[in-house]
């Protein structure tokens, strides 16, 4: 302004002079910056994508170990290392190449988003440019089991063929032959994996010759044959062996879960290292008491005419144990496995013969982010009755449940009248009821305990509001998940029972304590009932019940459930709440 005011007057004072005056000298321009460049779209979903979980390590010391333990551990861990290779390739026969030119060359994100998902795509956000790659390949996972271009129909008359016990082995790769046909390939034979597999096998005999216990060498040293087998069932023996692990350390490894194959049968590759908490597993030791009366209560609920129980094998395990590395399909990408039910299949499975195994530190992971979520979708006055110790607890009766009832290669008759197999007729439910009918069950377990005098009220009242969390927690994740829409389903049907009550203007949930133990019964002995009979219809149709399928892999709640679950995840962001990616280190090696 006063630079302005100075030039009005030179000019009204050289006016009237009528002198010339020069013209005033411009005022230089500002230099504006050059604008931010806009933002890479691909690389902003990246980033969204990798903000929803938290990384969190777990580390462990070897430093007080023997020097035979030591040298077990390292080649144990390059085990694992080939483990998490081979589940690389067999979620896509290029990942490792892929992943190699992202290591040199990626951005930041890039690297870590591939490095949680072993794989390009992102998880939770489906769209094609959520990509680690900027060429960004088609999304297909677990196809290289399977010829490109078999059709569903092809898929479903493999078991009727000659060959068909071996090309619907979860160990083979099916292969069409040149003049017609299909053929099996062991895991061990295909190229794509077979010099890795003859690698692990390797490590696995140099682990056995300086493991510390009799059972672990002899299992080391059994699996390590498996893994070079060319039988299309080559782990039966080793299973055995695996089972009757004693000792300070268990080691798992194999293909075992078949959640990420199209067809959800071929397993895939994943190892656990851990180490037992020798207390908990006595205190859980009590619980192989009652397993054949758990049993044969399920038999009294669905009937005898429908189901005999099966005499179960007194061998049964369960242990308690730590993490000290997870690789593979057992690495989960977000969240963790807190415990699981092997084998899924074969000979010790046809015997009742199983092993279960809660690992404590993957579960504790979860102990603040569980006690975030209820403070804001629990009604306050039943956070009181929140436990993690009772997840753990609820979670070893899913596990337990798993050995009850049907299972995967139980023989059973169709509403159709055809005899096949649980996994046959049920097709892609059969994972899917599977664990719908363990997770319910071992809830309605509570009950048994209760008539055991095991549990008081308050006890009992703490499992099943600890169960609604674990619930509410699993339902965070995409529904395309097998887990997430177990959960669903299991709300669903509670809350159309009035044992789950929903306040939509608080936006909270609640346990009916009256309505839950029959909900829960009701729930069981529907799914159960699915299975016995493989009535996919009657899968279908609980299914539908409370998702609906919009397209290959895009999924919806319906009504109230679908409201109430979208509420629940605005708080959870709004909150900042999220569930922990699991990472593993192990020091003084």
């Amino acid at each position: 302004m006063k630079r302005m005011l100075i030039a009005a007057l030179c000019l009204a004072v050289c006016a009237s002079c009528k002198q010339k005056v020069a013209k005033p000298v411009p005022v230089e321009e500002t230099v504006k910056p050059a604008p931010e460049p806009e933002p890479d779209p691909r690389q902003v979903l990246l980033e969204a994508e990798y903000d929803r979980y938290d990384d969190v390590t777990l580390t462990h010391s070897a430093a007080d170990l023997s020097d035979g333990e030591k040298q077990m551990l390292v080649h144990l861990l390059a085990a694992a290392q080939l483990i998490e290779e081979l589940h690389m390739l067999q979620l896509h026969p290029k990942n490792l190449d892929w992943r190699d030119a992202i290591m040199a060359s990626g951005t930041d994100v890039e690297k870590k988003l591939f490095m949680r998902y072993q794989m390009p795509w992102c998880a939770d956000d489906e769209s094609p440019e959520c990509c680690a790659l900027e060429e960004q390949p088609e999304k297909r996972i677990g196809y290289s089991h399977w010829p490109k271009d078999l059709t569903d129909e092809e898929f479903e008359s493999l078991g009727e063929l000659e060959n068909g016990t071996d090309l619907l082995s979860p160990f083979t790769v099916v292969m069409r032959k040149k003049e017609g046909g299909f053929h099996a390939l062991a895991y061990s034979q295909m190229g794509l994996f077979a010099a890795k597999m003859k690698a692990v096998a390797r490590e696995l005999d140099a682990a056995g010759a300086t493991a510390p216990d009799p059972s672990l060498v002899k299992f080391l040293y059994s699996r390590a044959k498996a893994f070079e087998s060319y039988d299309p069932f080559p782990y039966d023996e080793s299973d055995y062996d695996w089972i009757a692990l004693e000792g300070d350390w268990e080691v798992t490894v194999g293909p075992y879960e078949t959640y990420k194959n199209p067809h959800q049968l071929k397993a895939l590759f994943e190892m656990y290292i851990g180490r037992e908490d020798k207390e908990l597993t006595a205190g859980m030791a009590g619980f192989k008491d009652n397993l054949q009366e758990m049993e044969d209560s399920l038999g009294e609920l669905v009937g005898k005419g429908v189901y005999k129980s099966r005499k179960l094998d007194p061998r049964i395990a369960i242990r308690a144990v730590d993490i000290w590395m997870a690789s593979g399909d057992g690495r989960r990408d977000r969240g963790a496995t807190v415990a699981f039910h092997l084998p899924n299949r074969g000979k010790s499975v046809d015997e009742g013969l199983y092993k279960k195994v809660m690992m404590i530190n993957h579960s504790m992971a979860f102990e603040k982010v569980v006690e975030a979520r209820a403070e804001l979708i629990l009604v306050e006055e039943q956070n009181e009755f929140l436990d993690i110790r009772a997840d753990i607890t609820n979670v070893t009766f899913h596990e337990l449940s798993h050995g009850f009832g049907a299972y995967h290669t139980m023989e059973v008759k169709t509403p159709e009248g055809k005899k096949t197999t649980v996994k046959e007729a049920l097709g892609e439910h059969d994972s899917l009821m599977e664990e719908l009918k363990a997770d319910t069950m071992g809830l309605w377990l509570v009950q048994f305990e209760k008539k055991k005098g095991t549990l008081d009220e308050r006890q009992q009242k703490v499992r099943y509001v600890s169960a609604l969390m674990h619930i509410l927690g699993l339902l965070q994740y995409p529904l395309p998940g097998t887990y997430p829409r177990m959960v669903a389903i299991q709300l669903g049907w509670y809350m159309d029972a009035g044992a789950v009550t929903w306040d939509a203007d608080a936006g909270r949930f609640a346990v009916d304590f009256e309505k839950i133990p029959a909900a829960v019964e009701s729930l069981v002995k529907e799914v159960t009932l699915i299975q016995l009979t493989g009535d996919r219809a009657r899968a279908e149709n609980l299914i539908g019940k409370y998702i609906k399928k919009k397209g290959e892999k895009e999924y919806v709640l319906h009504g109230t459930l679908g409201e109430a679950r979208e509420v629940m995840l605005g708080k959870f962001k709004e909150a900042g709440i999220r569930s922990p990616s699991l990472r593993y280190k192990v020091t003084g090696l």
